[in-house]
């Protein structure tokens, strides 16, 4: 049925040549309280098939975060041959306005509360190497180490220490969130899940530690339906 659709929206725009029309699909926002019914809570990458990036999400104990989702786990799961096509890579950016916060990377909780699965999340870790990107060689960015066993190389600490900056999260720019040397950065990972209909409902437990204690955090995902021009 997809297809089908694909297949009559570029047939609409060779016969309306000219006019602009609306395509539906469906993506993921974010939020702090729980909603199930679909509803728009701000600003996505539109397109088919695009990533989607979270707006900065603060905790009144300072921590700042801020995630992003390939729009492919928003699919019905396809036999590719791809092994990690089967599991969910989250990519999280995160930071602290206090000092002296961690992240319990050991029980973290992914929940598709609609169908009753809890998914444990395991944490890739990206360190700083010199850029594989033409013209910014030497420039020192969040990414994955040349190593084979990169993709699997899980942290195997209880907790990692979350980096302190000075000013806010939200000031920087989606390009730099991987350069900036006060971001920590890295995938959550969930094994052999997806994110469609139902599923698409979820949250992620995150738990914190400092000098006072201990605290989680619960972030609410859900599906939201989408517009985007097409000309």
């Amino acid at each position: 049925m997809r297809n089908i659709f694909l297949t009559m929206c570029f047939l609409m725009g060779y016969w309306l040549q000219g006019c602009a029309y609306y395509v539906y699909d469906t993506h993921t926002a974010y939020g702090l309280n729980r909603v199930d019914a679909e509803e728009y809570l701000g600003p996505i990458d539109t397109g088919y098939d695009s990533p989607f990036t979270s707006p900065v999400l603060s905790f009144d104990n300072g921590v700042q975060v801020k995630f992003m989702i390939p729009g492919i786990y928003n699919h019905p799961r396809k036999k590719t041959g791809i092994d990690y096509l089967d599991d969910i890579n989250i990519e999280i950016f995160i930071t602290s306005r206090k000092a002296g916060i961690s992240l319990d990377v050991q029980n973290m909780v992914l929940d598709q509360y609609r169908t009753g699965r809890k998914t444990p999340l395991r944490f890739l870790e990206k360190k700083r190497y010199p850029s594989l990107e033409k013209g910014k060689e030497g420039v020192l960015v969040c990414r994955y180490s040349d190593s084979e066993e990169a993709f699997s190389d899980f942290y195997q600490g209880e907790r990692i220490e979350l980096p302190y900056r000075e000013t806010g999260l939200s000031l920087v720019k989606v390009g730099m969130l991987r350069v900036d040397p006060d971001i920590l950065c890295g995938e959550l990972v969930a094994m052999n899940i997806n994110f469609v209909g139902d599923d698409g409902y979820f949250t992620i437990n995150l738990p914190f530690i400092d000098d006072s204690g201990r605290k989680e955090y619960t972030v609410y995902f859900y599906p939201v339906g989408i517009r985007y021009t097409m000309k």
